[in-house]
Parts: C-alpha cells; sequence; structure tokens
C-alpha cells in the first residue's frame, strides 16, 4: 500500500508511514476526496471521489489490515473499503441501532483490532471483527448526569464526538460528549465515570466537551478541549488546570496535535469565536497555534496562511514516518493546508473540496447564510 494520510472531523488523528504520504484521503460532506501527488512537492491533485451522497464525518485507516472504515452523519452508519483507498465500499452496520456516526476510533493489540464508533444521541459501539458486526458499549449511557446532556442546535441531542484510546494502558479509553461529559473507563467500557476536574466556575456551556489527547511518552499528560479553552492534566484526567480561556485567540479550540519526539511541544487549532458568531463575521477567523513550553504560552505561526482565512478548521491530522511529519488541516470551506515543519510554515495543498464539516458548521460559510433565520444556533 502507498503511503496514505488521513483527514476528517472526528477520526484517525495519526497515521504512519515507511516515508512521506503520497496519498491523502479527505472526508467531506460529499463523501472521501482521495488526493495523489507523485512525490514530495509534487502537486496534489484529485485521483478519486467516493461515497458521493455521504456526509463523512471520520475515516480510520488500518495498515496492518489495509482497510479504511468511514462513518457519516445522518442515518449513514459504517463503511469498509476493504482496499484502503475508498475505490470501492460497502456498509457494515450490523448492531449499530443509532447509525448518524460523529467519531471512530481504533485500538491495535499485536494482531487484534478493537474498532469504536461514537453516535448520536450519545452512545458508544464497539468491533472486534474488523467492523462486520457491532455492540453497544450501554454502560456509557448509564453514568450519573446523562440528563443533562444536550445539543446548541433543535433537536438538542448530545453525541461522541471523540473517542481515545489510551497509548499504553488498552482498557483505558476516553469519550467526549458533546455537550454533556469527558468518560473514562478503566475495565475495556465495561463501567464509566466522569472526570469533570476542567469545570469552571463560569461555564457558559454544560461541559462542552471537544477532544482529549494523551501524550504517547508521557501516559498521564493529557490535553482537553473544551468550548471554552484548552486544558493540561499531568494525573491522567483526574484534575486539570486551563491554559486559555474564552476571548484568548483560540476561544474555541478544538484539535490537539502532539510530538513524541519533543514532549513540549504542543500544536492546538480551532476558532477565534464559538459557531454561532462565524456566519455574521463571515468568518471563523481560525488558527493553528503552537506552545513549546507545555502550553504555558502559545504563538500564531503564519506563513503561508491567508489572513484571515474563512472556514473553520474542522479537521487536523499527523502523517508520520522515520525521520518526519506532514501535520494537515481541512476547512469548512474545502481548503487543505499542510506543514513539515511542524507548523512552522504552511501550503495550500487543495482547494475547491466540497466542505470539510463537523455536522452543520459548514453552514455558516455558504452564500447568504448571515440572514439566514436560525443560523445564530446552527452549531
Amino acid at each position: 500500500m502507498a503511503s496514505v494520510a488521513i483527514l476528517s472531523p472526528n477520526g484517525q488523528p495519526t497515521t504512519h508511514g515507511a516515508g512521506p504520504a503520497t496519498e491523502m484521503l479527505v472526508a467531506t460532506v460529499a463523501g472521501v476526496a482521495r488526493l495523489e501527488r507523485t512525490g514530495p512537492g509534487a502537486p496534489w491533485p484529485v485521483a478519486q471521489r467516493s461515497l458521493p451522497d455521504l456526509h463523512v464525518s471520520a475515516l480510520v485507516l488500518d495498515e496492518a489490515s489495509g482497510r479504511l472504515f468511514a462513518g457519516a452523519h445522518g442515518e449513514g452508519g459504517v463503511w469498509i473499503s476493504d482496499d484502503g483507498r475508498g475505490s470501492n465500499w460497502r456498509r457494515v452496520s450490523s448492531g449499530i441501532d443509532r447509525p448518524n456516526i460523529y467519531s471512530l476510533a481504533a485500538r491495535r493489540e499485536g494482531a487484534a483490532l478493537t474498532l469504536f464508533a461514537g453516535a448520536e444521541p450519545a452512545s458508544l459501539y464497539r468491533s472486534d471483527d474488523l467492523g462486520e458486526s457491532w455492540q453497544e458499549l450501554a454502560a456509557l449511557r448509564g453514568v450519573p448526569g446523562t440528563d443533562k446532556w444536550t445539543f446548541p442546535p433543535p433537536p438538542h441531542i448530545a453525541h461522541v464526538k471523540c473517542i481515545t484510546p489510551h497509548p499504553t494502558r488498552p482498557a483505558t479509553i476516553y469519550a467526549c460528549v458533546e455537550q454533556g461529559a469527558l468518560l473514562k473507563t478503566e475495565d475495556d467500557g465495561r463501567s464509566w465515570v466522569e472526570l469533570d476536574g476542567y469545570v469552571q466556575a463560569d461555564d457558559l456551556t454544560y461541559h462542552d466537551t471537544h477532544r482529549i489527547e494523551i501524550h504517547p511518552q508521557f501516559p498521564d499528560v493529557a490535553y482537553l478541549t473544551t468550548g471554552l479553552g484548552i486544558n493540561r492534566s499531568d494525573d491522567g484526567g483526574r484534575t486539570w488546570r486551563a491554559l486559555t480561556r474564552r476571548g484568548d485567540r483560540l476561544g474555541y479550540p478544538d484539535f490537539i496535535a502532539l510530538d513524541p519526539a519533543a514532549p513540549d511541544t504542543v500544536l492546538m487549532a480551532g476558532a477565534a469565536k464559538p459557531p454561532q458568531n462565524w456566519a455574521r463575521d463571515r468568518t471563523a477567523n481560525p488558527a493553528v497555534l503552537k506552545s513549546t513550553d507545555g502550553g504555558r504560552t502559545w504563538r500564531e505561526p503564519r506563513t503561508g496562511l491567508p489572513t484571515p482565512i474563512i472556514g473553520s478548521i474542522e479537521a487536523m491530522a499527523q502523517h508520520r514516518w522515520p525521520g518526519g511529519t506532514t501535520l494537515s488541516f481541512a476547512t469548512g470551506t474545502g481548503e487543505v493546508y499542510a506543514s513539515e515543519d511542524a507548523g512552522e510554515s504552511w501550503t495550500r495543498i487543495a482547494d475547491g473540496l466540497p466542505a470539510v464539516s463537523k455536522a452543520g458548521h459548514y453552514r455558516a460559510f455558504l452564500p447568504g447564510a448571515a440572514s439566514r433565520p436560525g443560523m445564530a444556533a446552527f452549531v
């Protein structure tokens, strides 16, 4: 298989290869776009589009089996491409009775692969047979406080936005419910507890968790993005300290990228303000911020980026190989940017794609969005 990178709103954050990627699979509101290049520095034309009738929310590529998995919004369910490139697809949603899929994650232990799918209404499923069948981890819906889980736009139904298996403790999994909870299991999903040490006294939204990443070299160090900022824990999520807050440059952060070789380097991406402002402002004014001191201070490298970027950053991922890393992000207006120097400079490698978007975020950037009734609550 060629060296393949993937980019999706709530899918696999990191892929690996023998060298720089020559293919990139991008999840969009109109299926999966496969970009190809002949080698480093070459352009990235669109080589193939697939699943054009589906709003794809998440992609996972299992390098060992060569299978590509896609989750789709609406009633889209889960799909498999057996060739790992999106040339053919088949739906594999047996056992999933809530097929509005927001997130996918994978955990490999030797020869065994476990897949996880997060859905709306907020629920979590797992597959132990390469996605052919699924079982719900129903205990996730049994934690105290589920009656408070909600989501701003009608019909106000929460979803599992992010699933993060622990990098060194296979039975430990984190799940972000938007909006409602940061949940953790240490027994492979049989029971769950809520971690709420990040909640601030002036919380403007109820436990609005976006994403959690665990440092691969320091497994007690975790970063969590919420609707109010980014937080850091040094004890596996029991306690947290806020690193940024609403009103800072990124008042609505989402994505996190960690560098295994540089323990204090953290990159986060998101928007300046929450989504209800984007249509009115005609921009999400997003950015990728970088810290080299574990999140104490941040700066905004902008070489190669427009000012402002219009569409929100809706996906960010890394492709790693021996001796190098490509960091990429995609927007709600269909552009893809890539960096090979840890976010110091960027190159636009694609534009004119269908929007990349978690749920309805892309609608803020459609013509006439500012005057459309109800846009203030579209998030």
